[in-house]
């Protein structure tokens, strides 16, 4: 039996032996002692490698280990204890009320910085912003899942229009990981995970308010053209996967592999590469259940970029509503 096998089952059996209740039991008196005592905030840089740390971990380590060491990070900001969760009709009225709290063009530019220079918190706010707009509003309908032999199945709990979920899991540790979960994909990845859904664009718009102004300059903008110039060179049999090597190649992007897999997806929430019948966030609202599949079963991106070829081409006039006015 390998090593690795040990230890895979060594955290299985760990998981078995702490049983909900007591795991539950120890978070909540960490947190309760943390309430009276709060611990002092490390600075940002400790608490993003705090938060990288947390995102390393299985769940089965996570699920039975203590909270107290990822303290100092929640006492800065970046981690959390919890999140407010609002219930679907106030949620799309937060949602609407929240993107009419910021400037279009200020987002534009948080995207252009946070991609020139790496700073993945940034880049992810324009496309929850596009997504929020011009999603309609509504009120809830449970999600059609398919059809069994006992006849249609439905989530009553999430939205078939926004994918908002109204619950979540009343366990309080749980809560702690699906909240960073949350935070680690914003902070150290720009990564939107899945499809849309307006919960995670309420939390990204959230913390995206609480960061301070990029400084901006004509050098970002100027770097994002570059890579559209790069990518307009490439063959025209080139697929989300095979510019993603070529975006790491170059030196041209200084991301992680992860960083500009999330990237692409984003050039495909805002329209920017697209098929002919496959549109991002920018320009319409689609349900999950519209958005096509990729164009092979190797693709692992995002609607609509998971259809893209270089022969789609690139939608400069995308590029033109959303950045040709911000110098």
């Amino acid at each position: 039996m390998s090593d690795n096998w040990k230890l895979k089952e060594s955290s299985i059996l760990m998981v078995h032996n702490n049983p909900s209740e007591e795991v539950n039991a120890e978070y909540i008196e960490d947190v309760e002692r943390y309430l009276k005592s709060p611990v002092p905030a490390c600075n940002k840089k400790t608490a993003l490698k705090l938060l990288k740390q947390f995102a390393r971990k299985d769940f089965p380590t996570f699920w039975t280990e203590s909270v107290t060491q990822y303290l100092p990070a929640v006492s800065e900001g970046t981690m959390k204890l919890a999140k407010k969760v609002y219930s679907h009709d106030d949620a799309v009225c937060h949602a609407k009320a929240l993107i009419d709290s910021l400037d279009r063009k200020n987002l534009a530019r948080a995207f252009l910085y946070g991609t020139a220079h790496n700073a993945p918190e940034y880049r992810t706010a324009l496309a929850c912003y596009y997504y929020i707009k011009n999603l309609p509003e509504h009120r809830f309908k449970k999600m059609y899942l398919g059809t069994s032999i006992w006849g249609d199945v439905y989530d009553d709990n999430a939205c078939e229009i926004c994918r908002h979920t109204c619950k979540l899991s009343d366990e309080p540790k749980m809560q702690f990981w699906h909240i960073n979960a949350t935070m680690s994909h914003f902070y150290l990845t720009a990564l939107i995970p899945f499809s849309f859904d307006l919960n995670l664009a309420v939390v990204y718009l959230e913390e995206y308010k609480t960061l301070p102004i990029p400084d901006f300059t004509s050098k970002d903008l100027q770097f994002f053209h570059e890579i559209i110039a790069y990518i307009e060179s490439l063959p025209e049999d080139t697929t989300p996967s095979k510019l993603r090597k070529g975006l790491k190649g170059p030196g041209l992007l200084n991301m992680s592999v992860d960083q500009i897999s999330a990237f692409i997806d984003l050039l495909g929430y805002l329209n920017i590469l697209h098929t002919d019948d496959s549109f991002g966030v920018t320009i319409g609202h689609t349900k999950e259940r519209e958005m096509l599949p990729p164009l092979s079963d190797r693709s692992y991106f995002a609607h609509p970029v998971n259809r893209w070829t270089r022969k789609s081409g690139i939608d400069y006039d995308m590029i033109e509503i959303l950045f040709g006015d911000i110098d």
